[in-house]
């Protein structure tokens, strides 16, 4: 167990202990500091101070990024091991999310804006164009389920758009991202990157902040509210990325073997908990019973167990409440006549939050296991008759990040995947790991702006038109 402290101004700031567990042995794996009011108002102050410093310069900011990323890339291995430890996902999994991080940080050090994209009119009586300036003070609010990928999706355009950071990690995940950020402050300069660690109420008084100028959250939609909420009064920006339940519609003609085994994969990474999941799979009717089959073959075959272990395909739930939701999802879902698989190895003698990856089939569509985000290691399956049906149910949702549909017919897949209502559509694929050349986010409840891709700049500069007149030539 180690004791790792916020960064403010550059330097290490305490406070009282809070521990941090393995959601697979309730072991303490860690402390971190509960920052106060005061902690928040200083590091406010540090990043509003840093804007005033060289980091203006973009060349200063990129060869920054660009050593940050280095110290990433050699501290891959402790930091893969600290995020499995506190969240519960596997070692490899935690290995990807922090080779994802890096890729996201190196491709916003290397990015430019071409200059000739910034002219919107040029003619001989004038010209507009367009430039850039940084928001601010940032404050990112990053969730439990990926701290480090999450993270970085705010965090590289944030800082090559020339913004300082204020990063409230969540109170379950906080080790590493205080350990990287403690990395990233021996390069950037003071008050550029500042950490503030604590439960909800820290959050509250950091979006309501007058000294943030941009807020950019991911959690639940109710959450998601609160914070627009306390956000209004100073009129800040925001990014909100909140909660999905994201459709797939699979057509008969669907390679069988392949569609269950990337919608299986899709539905149970990090054990389900994806904002950007599949959560609900309406297959047609001629195929339903075959591919209902298929998903449970190779749920069957999983092995649940310790992030650390490396036998283990999936690790626990995060926390107790979110295996106590998903269970009681199933028990309701069982009492109205719904076929539960949940077959395979047994759960490790562990005390923490194991469920094993669960395939439920002859449900209806109204059910709340299939209305409402499950976040967790199981899937409905819902049989259709008319692909009409299947797009009907699948826009009968208040949520709208992304959506996919499966079959050998692309071109039929297209045309059903643009009567979708939601972000990012898919076709033969589900929710990729996070690419930093393409924009992502939601609609309806799902979210507010976007991250990763060029968009994401805008997300995080402010853009001033610049009208220039000419004069005819020879006058005064």
């Amino acid at each position: 167990m180690e004791r790792i402290d916020n960064i403010i101004g550059g330097a290490l700031r305490g406070g009282r202990a809070v521990d941090v567990q393995n959601p697979a042995t309730l072991n303490i794996v860690g402390q971190v500091p509960a920052a106060t009011a005061d902690d928040l108002d200083d590091a406010v102050a540090a990043a509003r101070a840093a804007l005033a410093s060289d980091w203006h310069k973009a060349d200063v900011r990129q060869a920054a990024m660009l050593a940050c990323a280095g110290r990433l890339e050699d501290e891959r291995d402790g930091l893969a091991r600290l995020l499995s430890l506190e969240q519960g996902k596997t070692l490899a999994a935690a290995r990807v999310e922090v080779d994802i991080a890096l890729r996201i940080l190196r491709h916003y050090a290397a990015w430019e804006e071409d200059p000739a994209s910034t002219f919107l009119r040029r003619t001989r009586a004038e010209t507009v164009r367009f430039d850039r300036l940084p928001v601010g003070v940032c404050g990112l609010v990053v969730p439990w389920n990926y701290p480090l990928a999450i993270l970085f999706m705010k965090l590289g355009p944030a800082l090559r758009a020339g913004n300082t950071l204020v990063i409230k990690p969540a109170p379950t995940t906080p080790l590493t991202t205080l350990r990287l950020a403690a990395l990233f402050a021996e390069i950037l300069p003071a008050g550029v990157i500042n950490t503030v660690t604590g439960d909800g109420d820290i959050g509250t008084l950091l979006t309501a902040h007058g000294g943030i100028d941009k807020v950019s959250f991911t959690g639940s939609t109710a959450t998601g509210r609160r914070v627009m909420a306390s956000a209004a009064p100073t009129l800040k920006r925001l990014t909100l990325e909140l909660g999905g339940n994201d459709p797939a519609i699979v057509l008969a003609d669907a390679d069988l073997e392949r569609t269950a085994a990337r919608l299986y994969l899709s539905a149970f990474s990090n054990a389900g908990q994806v904002c950007a999941a599949v959560k609900r799979v309406y297959v047609e009717r001629r195929l339903h019973d075959d591919f209902v089959a298929a998903l449970e073959r190779i749920a069957q075959g999983i092995t649940v167990g310790e992030g650390l272990d490396p036998a283990s395909q999936m690790g626990p739930l995060h926390t107790a409440a979110q295996r106590d939701f998903v269970v009681s999802l199933l028990d309701q879902a069982a009492a109205d006549g719904a076929r539960i698989f949940r077959d395979g190895p047994g759960l490790p003698d562990l005390p923490g939050y194991f469920l094993r990856p669960v395939i439920v089939s002859n449900l209806p569509h109204d059910c709340a296991l299939v209305q409402r985000e499950q976040f967790g290691p199981a899937l409905p399956v819902v049989a259709f008759d008319r692909v009409e049906e299947a797009i009907a149910m699948a826009n009968d949702s208040d949520f709208g990040l992304g959506a996919s549909v499966w079959s050998a017919d692309e071109e039929q897949a297209s045309a059903i995947a643009g009567q979708l209502i939601a972000g990012s559509l898919y076709i033969n694929t589900h929710s990729v790991p996070p690419d930093p050349e393409v924009p992502f986010g939601g609609v309806k409840q799902s979210g507010l702006g976007v991250e990763l891709g060029d968009w994401a700049l805008d997300e995080y500069t402010l853009r001033r038109v610049i009208r220039t007149e000419h004069l005819p030539q020879g006058a005064l």
